[in-house]
């Protein structure tokens, strides 16, 4: 029986590698955060209004985003507002799983971090083609292309072991 050739021990991670892990704890953050207003606010009256949303969340009222999200969630029951907090919260710890992965470089993470992104895709082309003159959307795009094109590339830089 052959064995298998070691690697090197890992060096450090390179720049590229650890801004896909901070941009994955910051869209950890983002949506643990909008998952937990989210729910938070599900816990109020059927449809609570800009000025209780503001109390709870701790903004001004006047705030344009306070408004949005009041208009938005007038459209839903409450217990659709807490499935939707709910996803959230799940959509953030996941991308916390995928940092963390990432991070400590398990072999598996690359192909998790890739799938994922790689499923994120579509969605985003539908975005920008209700709103082409979104710059957001397409920084979001040109990151996650990006992550995918780095990931691919390193994807086997996390095995101990060459594969054949």
């Amino acid at each position: 029986m052959e064995t298998p050739e070691l690697r090197p021990p890992r060096g450090k991670p390179s720049a590229a590698l650890i801004g896909i892990i901070v941009f994955k704890y910051v869209e950890c953050a983002a949506f643990l955060f909008v998952g937990g207003a989210v729910l938070r606010v599900a816990g109020l009256s059927a449809h609570p209004g800009p000025l209780r949303i503001a109390r709870e969340v701790g903004v001004e009222e006047s705030h344009v985003t306070i408004r949005s999200v009041a208009s938005l969630l007038s459209a839903f029951t409450p217990g659709e507002v807490q499935a939707l907090g709910l996803a959230a919260v799940l959509i953030g710890l996941v991308f916390g799983v995928e940092g963390t992965c990432l991070a400590l470089r398990i072999w598996w993470a690359p192909y998790l971090t890739i799938t994922l992104t790689a499923a994120a895709i579509p969605p985003e082309f539908y975005e920008i083609a209700r709103r082409p003159e979104s710059v957001r959307r397409w920084v979001l795009l040109a990151i996650n292309v990006a992550t995918l094109v780095y990931l691919w590339g390193r994807r086997n830089d996390f095995r101990r072991t060459v594969p054949r």
